[in-house]
């Protein structure tokens, strides 16, 4: 079957092909129109509806997987929950399997959702890049009160999780996105960085479903210039409600933030 295959490479020319490849790859990421930390569903769906409107987009994230938290559906039962209207939709539009379970929600595979998702975000044109942990920003300070977050310093989650001193990396970009879920990872990083902003992240708040949901949604968007929260991340920074196994918000704040940023960046 790959007699062929033998005659034309060895090992080291597909290593060749593999570096050459990889290294035109990854230089196309150095400069970018967005950067989103975090895979999970607002994340992808920030990817997707960005992608949709002409941005250029990289997702990193920490993990091999996308997907996030929703991946383990509720106490690792494979099932997560999404209200019918625009959550559903974006989710049929994926081509996602929904179930009905009662008046106005739906269920859905939390692997497939998360899996096909991440698929239309990268037929849109957005890069994913797994594996990498964003630990540093790239700031720019405007006066002594004021900064606009201009890209992301990047390393591989290995190196971070073994403490290794190694050099990292930047990235550049017009707008950042923290969809790190409860880690609330960027907007902590800014905070640590820029004491002066006074940025606090208290946590999210106790269990309440359809608040969590509304919250999370409403209070989407800019933290500082060229820096957006969505997903989880905005319950955490701001102590909203949490809302257990539901994916609907997570949804809707991707696609609120997205369409927030890409009216941002039209305008500079």
């Amino acid at each position: 079957m790959f007699g062929k295959l033998t005659s034309l490479y060895s090992e080291g020319d597909l290593a060749k092909m593999f570096l050459e490849s990889v290294s035109h790859k990854l230089s196309s990421y150095a400069k970018t129109d967005v950067i989103i930390a975090g895979a999970g569903p607002a994340g992808l769906s920030a990817a997707w509806r960005l992608s949709e409107r002409g941005c250029k987009v990289l997702v990193l994230e920490r993990m091999l997987g996308v997907g996030g938290g929703i991946r383990g559906g509720a106490m690792l039962l494979p099932l997560v929950i999404v209200e019918e209207g625009e959550a559903s939709e974006i989710l049929k539009k994926a081509g996602v399997k929904l179930e009905k379970l009662g008046k106005g929600v739906c269920s859905a595979d939390p692997t497939e959702a998360m899996v096909k998702t991440a698929a239309k975000a990268v037929e849109a044109g957005a890069s994913i890049w797994p594996g990498v942990v964003v630990e540093d920003l790239v700031v720019r300070k405007t006066d002594s009160k004021t900064v606009k977050v201009r890209g992301v310093v990047i390393s591989f989650s290995p190196i971070m999780e073994a403490k290794w001193h190694v050099d990292p990396l930047f990235l550049e970009s017009r707008a950042v996105v923290d969809a790190t879920g409860h880690d609330t990872a960027v907007v902590k990083i800014l905070a640590k960085r820029c004491p002066f902003l006074e940025l606090q992240v208290p946590g999210m708040s106790c269990l309440d479903v359809w608040k969590g949901e509304e919250e999370v949604i409403e209070h989407t968007g800019k933290i500082v210039e060229g820096l957006y929260v969505a997903g989880m991340s905005v319950s955490e920074f701001y102590n909203l409600h949490r809302m257990g196994p539901l994916v609907g918000g997570m949804l809707i704040s991707g696609r609120k933030v997205a369409d927030l940023i890409a009216e941002d960046l039209s305008k500079s």
